[in-house]
């Protein structure tokens, strides 16, 4: 089984637009139309048996909006998080609603929402979302529509690690996208898993396969950042690392499957 953890798309009329948008803002170019039929049409190309949809409500009138939405695309392929927007205040009610439906985890990304990842004022909301038994996933490290300085880096997401200690906590981008250095200082080790999104190239394959060694190969998600790779590229950089196959297939599908129980 092979799980994405972290793809994207968006509702049909509203697709083109968002993608023009994001893929101007970020100089890069988009895989597929930004669609849910896009990507189900990417994971049939690139073997994906299921894909986990991160959703972000970037302003906090869009929450409630956002999950129901989430909830409803969700099919036996795709999985979806929910989003907290941190000023949204029925966030306690939001995250029993997302719990009640049977989502797995939350996604925040401090740099749209507008908040630092250690700050005070999110942890009320952290804890009660562990509470749940629920996973955390967070945008980590530069995010190439914004600039400096960004809002989740690897030291100010370690005291969130250090202060959660039995949180389920998921770092994007391998922990931190270009401040990697500072990953492997604060992060690597640590009670969390990295997820592989956006990340594979900007290592090099020498030093993503020594930040596995170093991490654990049981702390570590397959991810894409669909539709800002392509989902088969991917796939193929995990299955060229020169690691055991068991350690391939943990990352591949095995990590995700225990983490999202299924």
């Amino acid at each position: 089984m092979i799980i994405d953890f972290h793809v994207h798309f968006f509702k049909d009329d509203l697709a083109p637009k968002a993608m023009q948008k994001l893929s101007t803002a970020a100089g890069i170019p988009h895989f597929t139309d930004g669609t849910q039929c896009g990507l189900t049409e990417s994971m049939k190309k690139s073997g994906v048996d299921i894909s986990v949809c991160q959703h972000i409500a970037t302003r906090p009138e869009q929450t409630q909006i956002v999950n129901r939405w989430g909830i409803k695309v969700q099919t036996g392929q795709i999985y979806s998080f929910g989003s907290i927007h941190p000023d949204f205040e029925e966030w306690e009610n939001e995250i029993d609603y997302i719990y009640s439906a049977g989502i797995k985890g939350v996604k925040f990304h401090p740099d749209y929402q507008n908040f630092r990842v250690d700050e005070r004022r999110l942890y009320p909301i952290y804890e009660y979302i562990f509470s749940k038994g629920l996973t955390v996933l967070f945008h980590a490290g530069v995010d190439l529509a914004y600039k400096p300085p960004y809002a989740c880096t690897p030291h100010h997401l370690s005291k969130v690690v250090a202060d959660f200690p039995n949180g389920r906590i998921v770092a994007a981008h391998m922990g931190g996208y270009r401040f990697w250095d500072e990953v492997e200082t604060c992060l690597v080790g640590k009670n969390l898993f990295l997820d592989t999104s956006f990340s594979f190239t900007e290592l090099g394959k020498e030093r993503f396969e020594n930040m596995i060694s170093l991490h654990g190969d049981e702390r570590v998600l397959f991810a894409s950042d669909s539709p800002w790779t392509s989902q088969s590229a991917e796939v193929e950089n995990i299955q060229s690392l020169n690691l055991p196959s068991k350690t391939i297939d943990k990352i591949l599908g095995e990590n995700a499957r225990l983490l999202l129980n299924i």
